[in-house]
């Protein structure tokens, strides 16, 4: 299973005219193309940015999809306006290495950095950590590895149906004896940085 994911930036003072022109044409695209693109606004993070995000069995299947967005002048033409309110920052592809539990209102993801000498170890460490988080918090925690872009992040995905969700699950894995031991453990695979943002799904 693979994610691509698509940061688009509104411009100043633009993010709700952005927010409905993106979700018209995320509908529209999952209409036409029987794809199942999901959208998302930061909360948290930057006030100005939105996600669009699609689930792809393989790679081949994601071609597939810009192959036939590209083949559509109507869905290229409404893309093209999307420069009036917003911009396309990046571009990534993640395959999920451990899948999380079905999309929900809410998202946590939380990003760290592999130390490149202890690649396999860190997998290894990572698989042990998303189990002791699905254990103590009740919530699946998946695991997403680059395959664009910097190939040494890693990102724990947990889904929720409420901020309150997303803040008991914080708690109980804080709270956690096993789980604060971890971190002490993580520095034998991991670079000093783990940056979190929650995300709303509006599609």
């Amino acid at each position: 299973m693979y994610v691509s994911a698509r940061k688009i930036t509104a411009a100043n003072g633009r993010m709700e005219d952005a927010t409905a022109f993106a979700t018209m044409l995320t509908q529209r695209m999952n209409e036409k193309l029987g794809s199942e693109l999901g959208l998302a606004i930061e909360v948290g993070g930057d006030p100005n940015v939105l996600w669009l995000n699609g689930r792809w069995e393989s790679l081949g299947d994601f071609q597939k999809f810009n192959e036939a967005f590209y083949a559509d002048p109507q869905l290229v033409a409404a893309a093209a306006i999307t420069d009036s309110v917003a911009s396309v920052t990046s571009d990534q592809i993640n395959r999920i290495h451990r899948a999380p539990g079905d999309r929900n209102a809410f998202a946590v993801v939380s990003t760290g950095r592999i130390q490149m000498e202890n690649f396999v170890s860190a997998i290894a460490f990572m698989d042990e950590l998303a189990e002791l988080a699905t254990s103590i918090g009740g919530v699946e925690t998946g695991i997403a590895l680059p395959v664009t872009g910097d190939r040494y992040e890693a990102m724990f995905v947990q889904f929720a149906s409420s901020m309150q969700e997303l803040q008991e699950l914080d708690e109980k894995l804080f709270a956690s004896e096993d789980y604060l031991a971890m971190f002490s453990k993580a520095s034998q695979y991991m670079e000093s940085r783990f940056d979190s943002v929650f995300a709303q799904r509006i599609i």
